[in-house]
């Protein structure tokens, strides 16, 4: 049970009060069935009139208690209505479980209070799942694990990589966040996935709107942390070894995890190896650039990858602090499909249909090294938390070594290289926990600094501070609302250094001199901004009404700023612009859920302003034949929802259905009328869920059915391409068996069950015309085990 002991480490903190002859106290604490403290729990003393609520930590504290026999009754959100008879004869410490009651809407069966509480009283729209939901619904990539959810897309790019699209944005205006620490890659490029072991993610939180207030700039779509929060018990070695396979790229995975704890001592590690082939697809050959390549076996030609995770945890907790180390390593290279980078390809010496799984250039190979800090105690009464941590983000890209207009043949094969340094310091506390007011307040710190190398020039060498602070609070005026607001102050300086070309050019058309050109400007750039956010939560019943408001920022990235150079896996030339401003918005968002014993329903509507939304506009130029896209500022418009519905249709069947819509207009600039790139389209998922229940040495099994229905998508920004609307069908089961004592959990997955030929307008390859991969099958196993005393098995 997580945080059992630790449960009863906090109770026995609690020591009687004086002893008095006609009046006592009770004290307790109120835990979910999996030991972590419930908030917010009504509790009343038969028929007295007052009563109490838990607190953050789940604690409660009813006086004035005459002598005899109390029935207590505690009611919860989410939980089923327990009721206790004490008998008082002196002040009283108790410790109370309660029972989940099953919430309809969550994708997973199995429901937490930590699930429940962040949904019901968050005034924006939030999605928490745990690790279930990802061996559900796992992919090649994590942000591909995660489309299933309401309002979430990815970019994928190939079978192995991908990047969340939150509400139809993506790149720096998402934040992914690691146990609260921003992960720091290269999250501007189209081609760059998020450097993170999907097998090591215990719970992940979405938040879908801005976010500005606890994460600072870039938040300005969203938020998607990840969390390892599983704390081992007292005395016990555990852990799980998990075995993955899929038919379509013929992917193997296997990830082994380990658990221990002494008693304040405890410590967690995992090591994740993932080797995949190209990817195939329900086609005979693409075009690019007006040529068609005929595709072997209906494969991707040097679609091919690999990944190498490692990470370490070590912690030490009491009942007044705690502190933990995470260390983690994640390397992957993964090839670039070899037929869309450039017409050289034609007379390229490799032999790519060689094998299906060899690497060959184009590819890229990045290796992510992150450590992080987290200290936490309480002092008097007030929480204080520090988290440091320093990240490595070190991206290298290969290609062959040609010619191409001045430039002359380069010396070696690496294009690019961009070595990330981050330094991140984060400081917050919260003042007494008490059910009426709560107060947060905190500093964020964080320096960059960006090497470029390489002879392919996109991005100059930069550095950039970053600070902030922040004040946050929630009040409960009734039982029934909850009101919350903050303010936040961000100021930045970013420095971009020059950068002249490695091989000389004509300076004009006019002027033959031959010059090293100069393709950035040496530049430092201040920026600050006010953040703010308002909301509010109305719980009557079976019926939650949300509403919030919220003004976020994004401060520019030096790509937006500096670039200057060839993005050939994008076909086009790509330049910055100085003078670019920081992107705000303002969003609005409202939240209806209803809550029945048998079934539950959700809309999530928002609407969004953008004073100076940063897009990468299409011009008439050409440069070497590729068209030049420049960084321009415009207002924008944005609005949609999604809606969420589930009903019970027995006690064995489930049918539910997901819908989500993303609209936006320019209002200025040179695309006034058009929407913005890569928005997604409109799509509605109906699915159903079979528990057929135990049955000999199965337990656990269930069978799930998804028909996705996208509309096409008309809506877009040229060079973008209409693409289509399509509808594909995906299956998927699991269930746990026995092998002797042993549990194993099967899932299968069979995705593209028809084989259909379709385009996902938001992927990588779609301006080639590439579709999604083909019917695949995935399987995965997972096999946990668990040592401890005997004395603990009681």
């Amino acid at each position: 049970m997580k945080l059992k002991a630790f449960a009863f480490a906090i109770l026995m903190l609690y020591v009687s009060l004086a002893f008095a002859q006609q009046e006592h106290t009770i004290q307790g604490t109120v835990l979910s069935a999996d030991s972590l403290p419930v908030i917010g729990v009504n509790i009343t003393a038969g028929k007295k009139l007052s009563g109490t609520t838990t607190d953050r930590s789940g604690h409660f504290s009813l006086g004035f208690l005459s002598e005899g026999n109390h029935v207590l009754s505690f009611t919860a959100m989410g939980f089923e209505k327990q009721s206790h008879t004490i008998v008082l004869t002196k002040d009283t410490l108790i410790l109370i479980k309660l029972k989940p009651r099953i919430v309809t809407l969550s994708e997973v069966e199995i429901i937490n209070s930590h699930h429940e509480f962040r949904r019901s009283n968050d005034s924006r729209p939030v999605e928490v799942v745990n690790d279930q939901f990802i061996r559900m619904n796992i992919a090649g990539s994590l942000m591909q694990s995660l489309d299933r959810l309401p309002g979430i897309n990815s970019i994928s790019i190939g079978s192995g990589q991908s990047k969340p699209v939150i509400r139809g944005l993506s790149f720096n205006q998402v934040v992914v966040a690691e146990n609260g620490i921003k992960h720091e890659s290269q999250q501007w490029g189209s081609d760059h996935g998020v450097e993170v072991d999907q097998f090591n993610v215990e719970r992940i939180e979405v938040i879908k709107g801005p976010a500005s207030l606890m994460y600072g700039s870039d938040a300005i779509a969203g938020v998607i942390d990840l969390k390892q929060s599983f704390l081992p018990e007292p005395r016990s070695l555990g852990g799980n070894i998990d075995l993955s396979g899929q038919t379509n790229n013929m992917l193997g995975a296997v990830s082994a995890g380990l658990h221990g704890r002494h008693k304040k001592l405890w410590a967690k590690a995992r090591i994740t190896l993932i080797d995949y082939a190209d990817y195939g697809v329900p086609v005979d050959s693409v075009e690019y650039y007006s040529y068609y390549f005929k595709l072997k076996d209906r494969k991707l030609r040097n679609s091919a990858g690999e990944e190498k995770n490692g990470s370490v945890s070590l912690g030490w907790v009491t009942d007044k602090m705690s502190s933990t180390l995470f260390v983690n390593n994640t390397f992957s290279k993964g090839g670039f499909f070899a037929n869309a980078h450039g017409l050289e390809i034609r007379n390229s010496q490799i032999d790519y249909d060689r094998s299906d799984r060899d690497i060959d250039l184009p590819y890229q190979q990045v290796n992510h090294f992150k450590v992080h800090s987290r200290n936490l105690i309480n002092l008097n009464g007030i929480n204080h938390q520090l988290d440091i941590a320093f990240q490595q983000n070190n991206r290298q890209e290969f290609s062959e070594a040609v010619e191409h207009g001045y430039m002359p043949k380069p010396p070696d094969s690496l294009e690019r290289r961009f070595d990330k340094e981050t330094w991140s310091v984060n400081y917050t506390l919260k003042n007494r926990e008490t059910a009426k007011v709560n107060l947060s307040a905190g500093l964020n710190a964080e320096i960059q600094q960006n090497q470029s190398a390489g002879w392919g020039f996109i991005l100059p060498s930069f550095s950039r501070i970053m600070a902030g602070a922040f004040l946050v609070g929630e009040s409960r005026p009734t039982t029934r609302l909850l009101i919350s607001g903050g303010l936040r102050f961000d100021a930045g300086n970013i420095r971009i250094e020059q950068y002249n070309d490695w091989f000389v050019s004509p300076v004009g058309a006019q002027d033959t001199t031959s010059v090293f050109k100069e393709r950035a400007s040496a530049s430092d750039l201040d920026f600050s901004h006010l953040s703010w956010s308002a909301g509010m939560v109305y719980k009557y019943q079976k019926l939650t009404l949300k509403a919030n408001i919220g003004n976020s920022f994004r401060m520019p990235l030096a790509k937006e700023l500096a670039s200057d150079g060839v993005n050939y896996h994008m076909y086009r030339f790509e330049k910055g612009n100085p003078d670019l401003k920081p992107e705000t918005a303002y969003q609005l968002d409202f939240g209806v859920e209803i809550n029945h014993s048998v079934w539950a329903f959700e809309l999530s509507p928002f609407a969004g302003y953008f004073p100076s939304f940063i897009y990468l506009n299409p011009t008439y130029q050409y440069y070497e034949g590729l068209q030049v896209f420049e960084y321009k500022q415009s207002k924008v418009i944005r609005g949609g929802g999604e809606m969420h519905f589930h009903y019970n249709l027995g006690s064995k069947i489930k049918a539910g259905a997901i819908g989500e819509y993303v609209w936006s207009r320019q209002l200025s600039g040179e695309k006034k009328g058009f929407g913005l790139p890569l928005s997604p389209p409109a799509s509605f998922l109906i699915n159903l869920t079979f528990n057929p229940g135990d049955a000999g040495f199965l337990s656990d099994t269930w069978i799930s059915a998804d028909f996705k229905l996208v509309s096409a998508q008309n809506e877009i920004v040229p060079p973008e391409k209409k693409t289509p609307g399509h509808q594909v069908i995906n299956l998927s089961s699991g269930t746990t068996f026995k092998a002797g004592n042993q549990p194993i959990i099967l899932t299968l997955r069979l995705s593209n069950l028809l084989n259909t030929r379709y385009l996902n307008h938001t992927s990588f390859y779609r301006l080639i015309g590439v579709p999604e991969p083909g019917r695949g099958l995935n399987i995965g196993i997972r096999i946990p085990f668990l040592v401890k005393p005997k004395q603990l098995q009681k």
